[in-house]
C-alpha cells in the first residue's frame, strides 16, 4: 500500500472508530509506545496429523501502528502467504492459501495495549470453552468400528477443538506481559478415559521495547499414548 493509501486508511479507521463504539482520537496518546513505520508481522501455523505428517500455513503482513484516542490502531496488508501440506490436501491447500485475511484489520488496542476488537470481532481466548466443544462433539458421535479406530477419532476431535485456541490472538499478542505460561487440562471422554490438552505459551518483547518481538503457542492434545501437535509462532520485525 501506498503511503498515501495508508495515510487514506489510518484515517478511515479514525473516521470509523465511532461506528464500532472506540471514542474519536483525542489529543491524549495510549499509555505505551507504538513502532513508527511499516512493521512486518508474520504468522506461521503447524498443525499435526495422522502418521507424521503436517499442515504449515505461512502468513506475513506489513502493518502500521497509530495512536487512536487513548488505544492504539493497527492497519495492515497481506504480502505473503503460503501452505504446505500433503498431496492429498493439496486443493485445501490452495483454498487456504487464496483465503483473504482484509477482515482481520483495523486491530484495535487499549492503552495498556492489550487487543479489544480484531476487525468486526471482539478478542477472545478461553480454554475452558475449547474443553466444552471437544467433549460435547465427542458425547454426540456413533461409536466407532474398534477401540483403536475411537481413540483416534476422539483424538481428531480433541485437535479439532484445540484449533479454536489458535484462531484467537492471544490479547497480549502486541505488548507481551506473561512472558510464559503452561497448563495440562483434562478431558472427560464418553468410555471413562481420559484425554488432555497440553498449553503452552512463551513470548518475548523487542529488545528496549514492550512490544512484540516473538510469541510462540503449542497445543498437544492426548488420549491413552496417542498425541497431535499444534503450534503457532508470530513475530513482529521491522518492515
Amino acid at each position: 500500500m501506498s503511503g498515501v493509501t495508508r495515510r487514506s486508511a489510518i484515517a478511515s479507521v479514525f473516521g470509523g472508530c465511532i461506528a464500532v463504539g472506540i471514542s474519536a482520537p483525542l489529543l491524549a496518546q495510549s499509555g505505551v509506545a507504538i513502532p513508527t513505520g511499516p512493521m512486518r508481522l508474520s504468522r506461521t501455523i503447524e498443525r499435526g496429523l495422522r502418521d507424521g505428517a503436517s499442515v504449515v500455513v505461512e502468513r506475513v503482513w506489513q502493518v502500521e501502528f497509530a495512536h487512536q484516542g487513548r488505544g492504539i490502531a493497527i492497519i495492515g496488508d497481506q504480502v505473503l502467504a503460503q501452505v504446505q501440506a500433503p498431496p492429498e490436501l493439496q486443493r485445501l491447500a490452495e483454498i487456504e492459501q487464496a483465503r483473504s485475511t482484509v477482515g482481520m484489520f483495523p486491530i484495535m488496542l487499549s492503552a495498556t495495549g492489550e487487543i479489544m476488537k480484531i476487525g468486526e470481532a471482539i478478542a477472545k481466548v478461553d480454554l475452558e470453552a475449547a474443553i466444552r466443544e471437544a467433549e460435547a462433539i465427542i458425547a454426540n458421535r456413533g461409536d466407532s468400528a474398534s477401540r483403536k479406530a475411537e481413540r483416534r477419532a476422539y483424538l481428531a476431535q480433541l485437535q479439532r477443538a484445540s484449533g479454536t485456541m489458535l484462531e484467537q490472538m492471544p490479547r497480549d499478542l502486541f505488548y507481551p506481559k506473561d512472558a510464559e505460561a503452561h497448563s495440562v487440562r483434562p478431558v472427560n471422554l464418553p468410555d471413562g478415559s481420559i484425554g488432555e490438552f497440553e498449553f503452552t505459551y512463551a513470548a518475548s518483547r523487542t529488545p528496549g521495547y514492550d512490544w512484540l518481538e516473538r510469541a510462540e503457542r503449542q497445543i498437544v492434545t492426548r488420549i491413552q499414548g496417542d498425541e497431535r501437535k499444534a503450534s503457532e509462532i508470530w513475530t513482529l520485525s521491522k518492515g
